[in-house]
């Protein structure tokens, strides 16, 4: 059961707080808020997360306001935000997220990847920061794949099965024209939320299916976008795979190993293929080829 573990954050109204817990691979953290902001927020970034039966929360994050323009984000008692922009706040409320939800995560691979699925079958996307996850991701949604992440997902021990923190798509603002013709970002504004640096686009305004159910890996590619390059998409072998995998893992330090029997053994299950290319016209006779 959930309890507050630090002395109550800064916030403006005193009215009661509502409390939204966030779980992701056994780990949970708490949101709490006492303005309609912060369920306009917490609704917009975690709508397709459910609490699940997990740890109790170790970190709590509170949204509140600091006078009536400016809004607030605390870590516990550390103040993270303060500001105008919901965005912003947004933006860095599922960064805080994420870290502190993967800092504390173990017993399975949580990886820096997006990951879709169609008809059961799952593609993680492993790759940095700038990798161009997210764009690729947008322009699979159009060609019949449902969305999982575009950041984070984690696979159990022993499993192939796809645990995904569904967020919504972050397009980082050198990557809007990228997607621009296949998402128009003006007259979706008000479904969106926008700050100086990434747009988060709900994924139900790209592919209004979501697939339930348990999602079993079967493909495994690691993008690379890089303007003026041609196609090339080649097999990697097992080891490849094995040491590219461990590139990507965020909870490393938690694992037996480090994780790299875990990563040995999705090496040897999973068929996997570099990509790198720089527009997607380029993508589409050879992907067909591969997708599940």
């Amino acid at each position: 059961m959930y309890s507050r573990n630090t002395a109550p954050s800064p916030i403006s109204n005193g009215e009661p707080l509502s409390v939204r817990i966030v779980s992701f691979a056994g780990r949970s953290v708490a949101i709490e808020y006492d303005i309609p902001e912060g369920r306009e927020i917490t609704d917009f970034l975690y709508h397709d997360l459910t609490p699940a039966d997990s740890a109790d929360p170790h970190v709590t994050f509170t949204i509140g306001r600091k006078d009536d323009r400016q809004f607030t984000l605390w870590r516990d008692d550390e103040r993270l935000y303060q500001g105008e922009s919901k965005a912003s706040l947004a933006n860095i409320l599922v960064g805080e997220t994420i870290h502190h939800l993967t800092d504390k995560s173990e017993h399975g691979l949580t990886l820096h990847a997006a990951a879709l699925c169609r008809d059961g079958s799952g593609i993680i996307m492993p790759g940095k920061s700038g990798a161009g996850k997210s764009s690729l991701c947008t322009w699979l949604l159009g060609r019949g794949f449902s969305y999982l992440t575009d950041e984070l997902v984690y696979i159990p021990e022993g499993s192939l099965f796809i645990e995904a923190f569904t967020r919504p798509i972050n397009i980082k603002t050198h990557g809007i024209e990228a997607v621009s013709g296949h998402f128009d970002f003006d007259a979706n504004k008000s479904e969106t939320m926008a700050s100086r640096h990434v747009t988060m686009i709900p994924h139900r305004l790209l592919n209004p299916h979501t697939e339930t159910g348990p999602v079993q890996l079967s493909l495994i590619i690691f993008p690379h976008h890089q303007a003026g390059v041609e196609l090339a998409l080649q097999r990697l072998t097992k080891a490849q795979v094995g040491l590219a995998l461990m590139e990507c893992l965020v909870n490393a330090r938690n694992l037996n190993g480090h994780g790299f029997g875990e990563a040995t053994r999705l090496a040897r299950q999973v068929p996997a293929y570099d990509l790198t290319y720089s527009r997607f016209d380029q993508l589409a006779e050879h992907l067909d080829s591969i997708l599940p």
